[in-house]
């Protein structure tokens, strides 16, 4: 591959992070609400123990859905901006012409590891959908919920083709 085709491949990459970054930001926003409504159910439910001795009935239903939710919605911005947990030992070791080939194996693994995931969770989704499912105690609809492991999984892989694709392996602020 000569240098303007890298240079291009990684000038689309940076023009792609760009235009993707407000969202999966937006979406780390909302996931970083859920986690916000984590500690605000559980605290209305603890008080409810305490002071009424009658705690909620479905804090642990929603508090599992929010917890999903908070996962699946932040991992397309720390996929994106490499925020993950990343082991650089077996990296660190190789020879520095090796490097990049090892940071586009990890993203083509990702990305395969994220597009089987998806492929996988989508019957389970359209079960929920056909049959309009909801939660045993407070009986919430979860297709919604489960709306969001395909979306964040399709994102996610998006986010490890475009690092893939910018060559980069070090995290991007």
């Amino acid at each position: 591959m000569s240098g303007a085709e890298a240079g291009g491949r990684v000038s689309a990459a940076g023009s792609l992070e760009r235009l993707l970054t407000p969202v999966f930001a937006a979406l780390a926003v909302v996931s970083a609400m859920a986690g916000g409504a984590i500690v605000v159910v559980i605290g209305a439910s603890v008080a409810m123990r305490y002071f009424a001795n009658a705690p909620f009935r479905f804090t642990e239903e929603l508090v599992g859905l929010l917890v999903t939710a908070s996962f699946f919605l932040a991992l397309p911005l720390v996929t994106l901006k490499t925020r993950h947990v990343r082991v650089h030992l077996v990296v660190e070791h190789l020879p520095t012409a090796l490097r990049g080939w090892a940071h586009i194996a990890a993203s083509i693994f990702g990305t395969a590891f994220c597009i089987w995931f998806f492929v996988l969770c989508l019957p389970w989704f359209e079960f929920a959908f056909e049959r309009s499912i909801k939660s045993e105690v407070a009986r919430l609809l979860l297709y919604p919920w489960m709306a969001l492991v395909p979306l964040s999984l399709a994102l996610t892989a998006l986010a490890f083709v475009v690092r893939g694709l910018a060559g980069e392996s070090e995290p991007s602020p």
